[in-house]
C-alpha cells in the first residue's frame, strides 16, 4: 500500500514538473499541453503502474490546475453527472439479483433442462443467456454469477460437458453483450457521458441506441461458436483427465434458501422497472419528468428502504473504481475540449482523410479499426474516454451530428475478444486454466470476423446526420 502511494505521488510530481516547465518556461499554447496531458494519460493508462481511477483523477486534476480556460469546478463535476448517478443505482440493482438468489435461480433452470445434455447446444444457450443478461446487468457480475453453475453442470453431466469449452465462450458473451444497449458496460456509459457535455446534445444516447449495431454482431457470435468456433475450441482444448473437476466457489445455497423469496421477485422487478424507465426517457412527455439518472437512483433507493440491500455494505461493495473513471473522465475530456485541444486533433485526423469533405464511411471504419484493435490491450472505459471527445470534435468540425461517432466508440469499445485483458469479464474467466494464446486462438477468428461486419454494418445503421 505505501509502495503504491509514493508511485502515485512521484507520478504526479514528474507530470506537475513537467508541466509547469513546458507551459511557464516555453509558453505553450493550451491545446499542446493539453495533448500531452492525454498522451501521458494513455501511457498510463496503458502500463497500469498505478490504478485507472488515480490516472482519471490525475489527469483531471492536472487539466484543471494548468489549462487556464478550464474552470476548476469542471474537475469534480462530473461526479454529479447523469451518467454517475445512473450508474450507482443500477450497481445496486444488479447486485441485488445475486445477493437475493434469482440470478441463481435463472442460471439453474438453464442448468436442469435438456440442453445440458448436449455440449455444443449447451455451449451456445449459455452464451446466449449471457449476452442477452449483460446487455442489463454488469457483464462482470454476469459472468460471476454463470461459472459456478457451468462447473456444476460439467461435474453433473459426467464429461459430456467440459469447463473449458464453456467458461471462454461465456465469458466472450458477456463481453459483446454488454455493448448492446447504453447499460451493458462502462464504456458507453463514459461515452455517453463526455457526449452529454456537448452542447445541443444533452440527452446523449438512448437505452437501445447501440442494439442496432451490436444486435448483427451478437448474432453473428452466437452462429460462430456453433460452428466454427465449436470446432476450433475442440482443437484447442483436448480432453485432459479431471477437465471437468474446475469450480468456483459461489454463494452457499443455505444461504441463498436464508433469503426471504420475496426479496427476489422485489430485485426483479425493480430492473424490470428501471428498464421500462429507461425506455421511457426516450419519448416525451416522460423526458421532461425523470431520467436516467433518476431512474437509477429510485431503483438503488427502493431496494435499500424495502431491506433487500443493507445500507453500509452495499455502499462500501459499489465498484468505486469504476465510478472515479467515469466522472474523472468527464473531467479531463473537458480540458481536451475548451483547450482546443481536440480541435487539433481532429484537424490532424481529417487531413490525412482529406480535410472537412473527409468521407464519414471512411472515418467511422478507420475508427472501428483503431480501437477494436487498441481495445484488446487496454481498458475500453479508458479508450472510451480518450476517443470520445476526439470525435466528437471531428464530427463538429464536419458540421455534423456527433453521435453516430460516439456509438460507434462505445461499441468498438467492447469487441474485445482475442486476448484476456480486453475487458474485464473475459479476463475473469483465465481460473479456468486457459493460456493467453488459447484467447488468440479461439477469440482471434470471431475478433476478425465482428470487425469486418462492423465496418459494413456501423456505415449504414448510424449514417451521417446534421447538427441539431
Amino acid at each position: 500500500m505505501q509502495r503504491n502511494r509514493r508511485i502515485d505521488f512521484v507520478w504526479c510530481s514528474v507530470v506537475q514538473t513537467i508541466l509547469r516547465f513546458l507551459k511557464e518556461g516555453i509558453g505553450m499554447q493550451s491545446s499542446t499541453l493539453a495533448i500531452i496531458i492525454i498522451v501521458l494519460t494513455i501511457i498510463s493508462f496503458v502500463l497500469e503502474k498505478i490504478p485507472l481511477a488515480m490516472t482519471a483523477m490525475l489527469s483531471a486534476l492536472v487539466m484543471g490546475l494548468f489549462i487556464p480556460e478550464m474552470p476548476l469546478s469542471a474537475i469534480y463535476a462530473g461526479f454529479s453527472s447523469t451518467t454517475v448517478m445512473m450508474v450507482a443505482g443500477m450497481m445496486i440493482v444488479g447486485d441485488s439479483l445475486f445477493q437475493t438468489g434469482m440470478a441463481n435461480k435463472i442460471g439453474n433452470a438453464l442448468i436442469r433442462s435438456p440442453i445440458a445434455k448436449n455440449e455444443r447446444l449447451f455451449v451456445v444457450s449459455v452464451v446466449a443467456l449471457c449476452t442477452l443478461l449483460s446487455a442489463f446487468l454488469s457483464n462482470s457480475g454476469t459472468i460471476a454469477m454463470m461459472m459456478p453453475l457451468i462447473g456444476a453442470a460439467a461435474l453433473r453431466s459426467q464429461r459430456v460437458i467440459r469447463n473449458k469449452m464453456v467458461v471462454m465462450a461465456a465469458g466472450i458473451g458477456c463481453a459483446i453483450g454488454g455493448g448492446a444497449t447504453l447499460v451493458g458496460s462502462t464504456s458507453q456509459l463514459t461515452a455517453n457521458g463526455i457526449l452529454q457535455k456537448t452542447a445541443g446534445y444533452e440527452e446523449g444516447i438512448q437505452l437501445f441506441d447501440m442494439t442496432k449495431g451490436m444486435a448483427p454482431l451478437c448474432l453473428i457470435m452466437l452462429l460462430y461458436f456453433a460452428t466454427v468456433g465449436y470446432s476450433i475450441m475442440k482443437k484447442v482444448f483436448k480432453p485432459e483427465l479431471g477437465d471437468d473437476s474446475f469450480n468456483v466457489a459461489a454463494q452457499s445455497s443455505s444461504s441463498l434458501n436464508e433469503v426471504p423469496a420475496w426479496k427476489g421477485y422485489l430485485s426483479l422487478g425493480t430492473l424490470i422497472l428501471c428498464v421500462v424507465g429507461f425506455v421511457l426517457t426516450g419519448y416525451q412527455p416522460f423526458k421532461s419528468w425523470f431520467n436516467v439518472g433518476v431512474i437509477g437512483l429510485v431503483g438503488g433507493t427502493i431496494l435499500i428502504t424495502s431491506g433487500c440491500m443493507p445500507l453500509k455494505p452495499t455502499l462500501r461493495d459499489l465498484d468505486w473504481n469504476t465510478l472515479v473513471i467515469l466522472a474523472a473522465a468527464q473531467g479531463f475530456a473537458k480540458g481536451l475540449d475548451v483547450s482546443g485541444g481536440g480541435k487539433v486533433i481532429a484537424t490532424f485526423v481529417l487531413e490525412l482523410f482529406g480535410g472537412p469533405k473527409a468521407s464519414f464511411v471512411a472515418l467511422m471504419i478507420a475508427g472501428l479499426l483503431v480501437i477494436t484493435v487498441l481495445t484488446q490491450f487496454m481498458s475500453n472505459t479508458a479508450l472510451a474516454a480518450m476517443m470520445t471527445p476526439i470525435y466528437i470534435a471531428i464530427a463538429l468540425q464536419m458540421g455534423i451530428s456527433p453521435v453516430p461517432f460516439v456509438i460507434m466508440v462505445a461499441c468498438a469499445t467492447n469487441i474485445a475478444c482475442s486476448t484476456p485483458v480486453g475487458t474485464p469479464c473475459v479476463t475473469q474467466t483465465l481460473p479456468a486454466g486457459y493460456s493467453y494464446m488459447d484467447y488468440v486462438k479461439v477469440g482471434g477468428p470471431l475478433f476478425i470476423i465482428l470487425v469486418i461486419a462492423a465496418c459494413f454494418i456501423f456505415p449504414v445503421v448510424y449514417p451521417m446526420t446534421p447538427l441539431h
